[in-house]
């Protein structure tokens, strides 16, 4: 893990000081687990310190393993069995805690114990600094240093979080979507300059719930409730139900005109159909006002539209273009000021890439774009992708015409020039 502190907003703990401070606990459990003893103050200190565990999680989630690498899981289970009511009771909720708030990729009870590891970005400006320190999802691949996609802090997100906060009045006060997050550096630029809402969406479930956890602890409690992260395929058909649905009816609803990144996000509880008494206050949006009641459940025939919509590195394989360009003709607000901001490798590097500006003209959108050769953008992007072009496209829907192209000046070192 890297050993560089995440800024100012990073609010975890340095793995070494999490595993002592579980040790110290354990220490306790085992002092005062008598086999025999029957003494009140014993079972009263055991108690204690079973209820600073479920403390030291509902912190942080990493406790958990750390907790492992401080040989407490197998402690915890025997606690559970314990001759003292309270004693037993305080074990079985430290276990309950420890098995719903278990890291993504790490496993309760754990034997072998990995300390997290975590990319360092550096996103903000000198006037508005800001560092990401951001969380991998825990993978078995022995070590080495190969990860997922969604688990890689892609040059594409990088530059698009740094051109946020260059440009936060793109994001304050408005709602946010992001597609194929991953980790999620956009997101997290986008909520902390001022998104009115946030949703982050990825395929990967793991993903969704490991940026939860980065959004948390880079933007703390209040900044991070605005993000909301949900599990969302947004290259496939849309569907009147989400995935559990969709599954418990093997696919029967796939087709229907309902979006179900709307109904996900409704289920989530940050958001509201417009058709809600109260609702539109963020994410409302109009493909249709035709209600339609399918299996008992009255579902709205509308899209959730966003303010602004962000994509990193989306397009990367045949066929991909299209699902970004539907996606954006859905959900990209009706409003002059409505924007979508992607940032890809150019054609030359990813496959289908040369396929989304036709799939994007194909959706009613219109755009400009530019190839960022900016330093300022491009600082610090990993050695071995150094020579990766990147292109920035700015949409909007086409009766507002093309987006304004004088914001993305400093995506190039054009403007130096002109300063």
């Amino acid at each position: 893990m890297s050993s560089d502190v995440g800024g100012d907003g990073w609010g975890g703990r340095e793995w070494d000081d999490m595993v002592e401070r579980c040790a110290a606990v354990v220490d306790r459990l085992r002092t005062n687990n008598g086999d025999e003893d029957d003494d009140d103050r014993g079972a009263a200190e055991l108690t204690r310190a079973l209820e600073e565990i479920v403390a030291l999680i509902a912190d942080d989630e990493e406790y958990v393993p750390a907790l492992g690498a401080a040989r407490g899981h197998d402690l915890l289970a025997r606690l559970v069995t314990h001759r003292v009511p309270e004693v037993s009771s305080a074990a079985a909720d430290a276990m309950e805690a420890c098995a719903r708030h278990c890291p993504p990729g790490a496993s309760f009870p754990g034997g072998d114990v990995d300390e997290p590891s975590h990319a360092i970005m550096r996103v903000g400006t000198l006037a508005a600094p800001l560092t990401l320190r951001m969380r991998h999802v825990r993978e078995g691949y022995g070590g080495g240093e190969r990860r997922s996609i969604p688990n890689i802090a892609w040059d594409s997100g990088l530059v698009l979080a740094r051109w946020i906060s260059r440009h936060p009045e793109l994001v304050v006060g408005k709602s946010v979507l992001e597609i194929g997050a991953g980790l999620g550096a956009p997101s997290m630029a986008a909520a902390r300059w001022g998104a009115s809402m946030v949703a982050l969406t990825d395929v990967d479930p793991l993903a969704t719930r490991n940026a939860a956890y980065n959004a948390r602890m880079n933007l703390g409690r209040v900044a991070s409730a605005k993000v909301k992260c949900v599990t969302h395929d947004w290259n496939a058909l849309e569907s009147d139900s989400d995935s559990e649905s969709d599954e418990t009816n093997h696919g029967t609803n796939r087709g229907r005109a309902t979006c179900s990144l709307g109904r996900a996000l409704e289920r989530f509880g940050g958001f509201r159909r417009s058709d809600e008494e109260g609702g539109g206050d963020w994410a409302n949006g109009g493909a249709d006002d035709e209600v339609e009641t399918t299996d008992e459940v009255e579902t709205s025939r509308r899209f959730a539209t966003f303010d602004v919509v962000l994509g990193a590195d989306v397009v990367h394989e045949r066929g991909m273009a299209q699902g970004v360009a539907r996606m954006l003709g859905r959900h990209l607000g009706g409003s002059p000021d409505a924007v979508a901001v992607i940032v890809n490798p150019a054609p030359a590097h990813r496959s289908g890439a040369a396929d989304l500006p036709a799939a994007l003209e194909k959706n009613g959108l219109s755009f400009v774009s530019a190839r960022v050769t900016s330093a300022m953008l491009r600082v610090g992007v990993m050695e071995e992708t150094e020579d990766v072009r990147l292109d920035m496209f700015l949409v909007r829907r086409r009766e507002w015409g093309a987006p304004d192209a004088s914001v993305m000046e400093d995506v190039t070192d054009e403007w130096v020039r002109h300063a």
